[in-house]
């Protein structure tokens, strides 16, 4: 097997895996440091994220998919989930913008990107860690960052989640209900298939929805888009 180790979050992991192409795809994550969970993959993971992959693509890695889940289903006793979005940081502030995947998410951030430059840095472009800490929620990125891997191995106090949807006309609103911003976060964040796991989750996510602000933005893809996003969301809550 092929033994590395990786820290995510401050935590380091030893991995076991079958496949040189995984330690490759972890190589921003690499160390030399203590660990203190040991992995080791299995056969019964790579079937079991097979049968979950059974859509008609193709994978190349299932190995790769099958790391992710476990990993998430360790983090959950450090009250450390992962969310589907692409995050950033603007002023040392983490933002996340979520959506179904094929929505735009990606290309909306990019747009900030060029919008911003240097002043926007890239967390994570799909799958972020969000760690609860004393009475913060913090970002930390990961291997698993997106097709065109857009991601730094930084971290950052998270301040608002932004629910993304495409639209003829560039608008936004906060979102002040609870139960809509629960039913929409459901479908964003990794909810582990062990009972007792998955409830730790859904009490993180009860967490996310006292501390964070919430927002709803229906975007097209001209310029005025991302400067909406800046000026209307971004900058506030970066004051």
């Amino acid at each position: 097997m092929v033994n590395f180790k990786i820290k995510l979050a401050n935590t380091v992991f030893e991995i076991n895996a079958f496949n040189e192409t995984t330690k490759k795809y972890c190589v921003d994550f690499l160390c030399d440091e203590e660990p203190r969970y040991v992995i080791t993959m299995t056969k019964e993971d790579l079937e079991n994220e097979i049968h979950i992959s059974n859509d008609g693509k193709v994978y190349v890695n299932e190995e790769i998919s099958a790391l992710y889940r476990r990993i998430a289903d360790t983090f959950i006793n450090q009250d450390v989930i992962v969310a589907h979005g692409s995050s950033f940081r603007v002023n040392n502030c983490g933002f996340i913008i979520t959506a179904r995947s094929g929505v735009g998410k990606s290309t909306h951030v990019r747009l900030l990107k060029q919008y911003l430059g240097d002043e926007l840095q890239y967390i994570n472009d799909d799958k972020p860690l969000l760690e609860i800490k004393d009475d913060d929620v913090l970002i930390h990125s990961s291997p698993w960052n997106g097709k065109e891997r857009r991601g730094n191995d930084i971290s950052s106090s998270l301040k608002a989640i932004i629910f993304l949807n495409r639209g003829i006309e560039n608008t936004y609103r906060k979102i002040d209900n609870k139960e809509e911003i629960y039913f929409r976060l459901m479908s964003q964040i990794y909810l582990p298939r062990d009972k007792d796991k998955r409830e730790k989750a859904l009490k993180i996510i009860d967490i996310l929805l006292k501390r964070l602000n919430f927002y709803e933005i229906n975007v097209n893809m001209d310029i005025s888009a991302p400067q909406m996003t800046y000026e209307r969301i971004i900058k506030n809550e970066t004051k």
